[in-house]
């Protein structure tokens, strides 16, 4: 079998990729071992549009949120799925210091920003107050990667991939019986926990854990931000997380993890809830959450994409089309996206 480009991981990146460069007329195969604890498929695809404790917008979003919620538009078009929900955010402050920092940065965040209304703040634990976050949602990342898997029709392979099994040849690489041009990495934080080509690059991966709960009779209006996260899915359900375990790496289930998530929706809400699910994986984190993409030094035909960390919704789609210019036509990467 003989293609353009071999993508190793149907994620975010992978997906995204692979898209992009069908779109060019590239032809392309996607191998992806499904594994149940990889990060885009427990994620819980929050788009927040004022990051963190220091309440910043997030990197390039003017830019790249508008060019996600295109794509995601378009697959919910082909594919008659829902994949984005967009949904506004009240994003409840943890203290007087922190009201004052949003107070004192609320002109840079103009457009991002309401004020939030006491009808609001009353159905929740919110002594200091907060604000609405503008523009944001939830992607369903299950239904996303179901989706692109059954656009991907015959171009994708449930396979475990190893790079050992790389044979490189004149002009591209083979794997097993396929040949290709370029092998393009997109391996989340497998490609920093497991030894290989790319394993050296600096990171800051961290497994999360969330859980699955219903809480009866609570206003599924908006999702709840305050150091975590309570994001309504329907049906009195909600997804809540999520941790950062930053030495633990299996990708496996807690008791700890699951104590400290509950501990912040108990900090969110009064009312009792029942726990549904509980998952975890890892996240691959590099630099802040922004993705590189690029070529191995001593292999150039093995390429890499990843880093998206806890914002690869939005960033995804915009990075992948850029790199898929950049692979069919030779157009620079961007330096700030450049390993």
């Amino acid at each position: 079998m003989n293609v353009d480009f071999i993508i190793v991981g149907q994620g975010l990146a992978g997906s995204a990729l692979a898209m992009a460069l069908i779109e060019r007329d590239a032809s392309v195969i996607v191998i992806d071992s499904e594994d149940e604890n990889s990060a885009s498929r427990v994620a819980a695809g929050l788009v927040t549009t004022v990051a963190g404790k220091g309440m910043n917008l997030s990197w390039r979003q003017a830019e790249y949120l508008p060019e996600a919620l295109s794509y995601y538009k378009k697959l919910e078009e082909i594919s008659g799925k829902k994949l984005f929900h967009p949904l506004e955010t009240l994003r409840l402050f943890d203290g007087d210091k922190q009201s004052a920092k949003f107070h004192n940065k609320r002109e840079q965040l103009a457009g991002w920003v309401r004020d939030a209304e006491i009808a609001d703040l009353e159905k929740w634990n919110a002594a200091h107050g907060g604000f609405i976050m503008k523009n944001g949602g939830w992607l369903d990342s299950k239904t996303y990667l179901q989706v692109v898997r059954k656009l991907l029709a015959g171009r994708y392979r449930v396979d475990a991939f190893s790079e050992k099994d790389l044979v490189y040849i004149e002009g591209g690489v083979s794997w097993k019986e396929i040949t290709a041009k370029r092998v393009i990495l997109c391996q989340g934080a497998r490609a920093f926990t497991e030894k290989g080509l790319f394993s050296s690059l600096n990171h800051r991966s961290a497994k999360g854990e969330i859980l699955t709960v219903k809480i009866p009779k609570a206003d599924q209006g908006k999702i709840i931000n305050r150091n975590g996260w309570l994001i309504p899915i329907g049906n009195e359900r909600w997804r809540v997380g999520a941790n950062y375990e930053w030495e633990d790496m299996d990708g496996k289930i807690t008791q700890a993890g699951r104590d400290e998530i509950e501990r912040k929706l108990r900090n969110l809400t009064d009312k009792s809830f029942e726990v549904i699910e509980h998952c975890a994986g890892v996240r691959p984190i590099m630099r802040k959450s922004q993705p590189y993409v690029g070529h191995h030094p001593h292999h150039p035909e093995v390429s890499f994409f990843n880093g998206l960390g806890s914002k690869g919704v939005t960033t995804a789609p915009s990075v992948a089309r850029h790199f898929a210019d950049h692979l069919v036509t030779g157009s620079q990467i961007d330096v700030d996206l450049s390993l």
